[in-house]
């Protein structure tokens, strides 16, 4: 699912717990930072809820105390949930040719996932993205890139068969 309402761009995800106060570990995308007087958005039954941080460390992944959220057992519903923010929040650098947090969308397959990062090769470019639990390579060709809407930092591909294994 392509997420539009209220222009919110997955930035991250909540890859675990810390410790026993509550506190979670969000790994966020290449170059995205969060402003800890704003809102980061989580999805729940499909819709997006805000959070406000109390405190959050300074590398990447990020240890971060969430308002409210006290115990481990209450941390625990957090797990691999998507981070969002709003579009507006983020600061890109219009003169930077960037393709980092544009949701890739196969034809077949649906909403793969975000760029996490451009990886420059000599053959080709290559997006890496997170797809379920694993981390995959998807070519940036003409072959599988179809369209690239910059204004809804959308990717459209047909990835062939194979590239991507559902099952391992």
């Amino acid at each position: 699912m392509i997420f539009s309402a209220g222009h919110l761009l997955e930035v991250g995800r909540v890859i675990k717990t810390h410790g026993y106060e509550g506190k979670l570990r969000f790994e966020l995308f290449n170059g995205i930072e969060i402003n800890q007087k704003e809102p980061i958005f989580m999805m729940f039954d499909h819709k997006p809820v805000p959070f406000f941080i109390n405190e959050i460390s300074t590398k990447n992944p990020y240890i971060v105390a969430i308002q409210d959220v006290s115990n481990l057992e209450h941390a625990q519903s957090f797990l691999s949930k998507a981070l969002y923010l709003p579009v507006d929040q983020l600061d890109f650098d219009e003169d930077e040719d960037t393709l980092i947090g544009y949701q890739v969308v196969d034809n077949n397959l649906g909403n793969l996932g975000p760029v996490k990062e451009v990886i420059e090769n000599s053959a080709q470019d290559l997006l890496l993205i997170t797809y379920g639990q694993k981390e995959i390579l998807i070519p940036f060709v003409d072959a599988i890139v179809e369209d690239v809407n910059d204004d809804a930092r959308v990717i459209i591909v047909t990835v062939p068969d194979g590239l991507i294994q559902l099952d391992s």
